[in-house]
């Protein structure tokens, strides 16, 4: 793969949790695959709205990662770095989405097979002797994400920093607090969920990033900056009917990084107080939008992308508006026990399906 220079689109590296996303929604029972975790929404949302971005990590040629690599390539993310070696089996997370003793619909998340109650692949991060590669191949990017630490992702925010690139942490866990630490030094965003950042509240005190966000579920985010001002500065979550929250800070994500950083480094540090509340806000109504919609980008299979771009600015105004859908999957009438590399050659053999009421149990991760 040779380095390639995009004159006209704002560029995206990511190195993070990219997986495959099987979805079991109350439209249709049926499961539902699409390219997911964390890394993934952003690559592909991000994609989406025009951006040139390119993914890497250690996905395998199995069937999910075939169908992980098929679905961000339909969007034009660049996958050529996706497969790096060793390759690992693609990590895969199952959502279950379910109506309340309310009525309302809530999701919970998966971790293992319901047709064999194994464990789905767990993620695998990229080595470090896949570093000078990568820097080889690529391009200084207007921003490098990553949601997971190791010692290759630091080495890769360390280079890109110093070449100028915007460097957007968003962690879901701390993992090894020594990286984490490093990771906190070089990052000039800094995002995180109130839920999942209780278990690393502690290793936030000293982060020099530039802008911190917070997000706060159906209350919204705060956000505050180390230069400008160093009081919390709330922004209340817009209000809409919902069908499935996850992925809501993935589209926050996209929404604000297209809004705000597709030039430079120099405008983030120079940004006034009022930019960043647009285009969190503008990342918000991305968000309250995608919650519409079952999945954690439902509204890309859905929506043309003129019509989620004016149905967002709908919601900006604040004022609702029904869209007439496009509806779009990426495959049918297969089950799980395709994707599993655990249980799909059992089942073929005729092995007996395990009870469903097995599987285990898992906070939402998003």
């Amino acid at each position: 793969m040779n380095k390639t220079t995009t004159q006209h689109r704002p560029r995206l590296l990511v190195a993070g949790f990219v997986a495959l996303d099987v979805i079991f929604g109350l439209d249709d029972p049926a499961p539902r695959f699409y390219a997911g975790g964390t890394s993934g929404n952003v690559s592909a949302g991000l994609a989406f709205l025009g951006w040139d971005v390119l993914a890497v990590g250690r996905l395998s040629q199995d069937v999910a990662g075939e169908m992980v690599r098929r679905d961000l390539e339909r969007w034009g993310v660049n996958t050529g770095l996706l497969g790096l070696a060793p390759a690992a089996s693609t990590p895969i997370v199952l959502e279950r989405i379910e109506l309340s003793k309310n009525g309302v619909p809530k999701h919970r998340f998966l971790w293992n097979c319901p047709d064999c109650s194994s464990y789905f692949p767990a993620f695998r991060a990229i080595l470090q002797t896949q570093v000078d590669f990568i820097k080889e191949q690529t391009e200084s990017p207007q921003v490098f994400f990553v949601d997971r630490v190791s010692r290759s992702t630091v080495e890769l925010a360390r280079h890109f920093q110093k070449a100028g690139s915007v460097i957007y942490f968003e962690p879901s866990a701390a993992c090894d607090a020594r990286l984490f630490r490093e990771m906190l030094q070089l990052c000039d965003v800094l995002k995180y969920s109130a839920q999942r950042a209780r278990s690393f509240a502690e290793l936030l005190r000293h982060h020099k990033a530039h802008l911190e966000i917070e997000t706060l579920g159906e209350d919204g985010l705060r956000f505050r900056s180390r230069r400008a001002f160093t009081a919390w500065h709330s922004l209340p979550a817009y209000e809409v009917r919902i069908k499935d929250t996850a992925g809501a800070g993935d589209w926050t994500t996209v929404g604000f990084i297209s809004s705000l950083l597709g030039n430079s480094r120099l405008g983030l540090e120079g940004v006034a107080r009022q930019d960043i509340i647009h285009s969190l806000k503008h990342g918000q109504a991305f968000a309250a939008l995608n919650c519409r919609f079952e999945g954690a980008r439902g509204a890309m299979y859905q929506l043309s992308q003129p019509k989620l771009i004016e149905a967002v600015a709908t919601i900006e105004a604040e004022q609702p508006s029904v869209h007439e859908g496009r509806k779009i999957s990426l495959s049918k009438g297969i089950s799980t026990s395709a994707i599993c590399p655990s249980c799909g050659p059992r089942l073929a053999s005729g092995q007996h399906k395990r009870s469903e009421s097995s599987m285990h149990e898992v906070d939402s991760r998003r």
